[in-house]
């Protein structure tokens, strides 16, 4: 008998150890994945753990300067913008945002929008379809100035950023895998900026 159980108590170990190896190798293979931006990086039982990793912090929170310098290079000192920052020109994903961007330009009027991204993510022609404008951050200059995180540590982190004419942060979105919520956040964002321009609003100095 005593023999018997050191024998179970033997293959029940056996058995574990086998498990704990084959949940060890399948946790390296959804991790490695993930880092390489493998398709499974993009499976319904992963999305969720890439969107919390977007979302973990933002770089400028709103209600703070966006660097004035930045705002100076990309042209949009003393003017409302959305800025918005993505991997790659002709990426599917990257292509979708521009297209909606465009596709809303009705809801950004007097705004300008500008996409941005790194020179190596630059393509010949892609700027010219459409009608907002484009900036070349070489070597991810302002990018890495304003802190915006790389998702899963290796993707360039997709941001949005909507500021006002005095260069406040009025709104950040920050998500890789949602490109149209980009701009369903800015274009919210946008209607919510200050109308109009300087001078009297004589309504106001009015008793009634």
């Amino acid at each position: 008998d005593a023999a018997m159980h050191q024998h179970e108590s033997g293959s029940s170990r056996a058995r574990a150890s086998c498990i704990l190896h084959t949940n060890t190798m399948q946790l390296q293979k959804v991790i490695l994945s993930l880092a390489l931006g493998s398709p499974a990086a993009f499976s319904p039982s992963t999305g969720s753990m890439r969107q919390q990793q977007t979302s973990l912090r933002m770089s400028i929170a709103v209600g703070e300067q966006f660097p004035a310098p930045a705002l100076s290079k990309i042209g949009v000192s003393g003017k409302p913008a959305v800025l918005y920052f993505y991997g790659a020109d002709e990426a599917p994903s990257c292509t979708k945002q521009a297209e909606g961007f465009d596709a809303a330009a009705g809801d950004f009027g007097g705004v300008t929008v500008v996409g941005i991204r790194n020179d190596k993510g630059v393509k010949d022609g892609f700027a010219d379809k459409y009608t907002q404008q484009f900036y070349v951050d070489v070597d991810d200059e302002i990018r890495n100035e304003i802190g915006i995180p790389k998702d899963l540590f290796v993707l360039g982190g997709r941001e949005t950023y909507v500021v006002d004419k005095d260069g406040t942060v009025m709104m950040v979105f920050n998500g890789q895998l949602n490109p149209e919520k980009h701009v369903e956040a800015a274009s919210a964002a946008v209607a919510d900026l200050p109308k109009g321009g300087g001078g009297f609003d004589l309504a106001s100095l009015l008793p009634f």
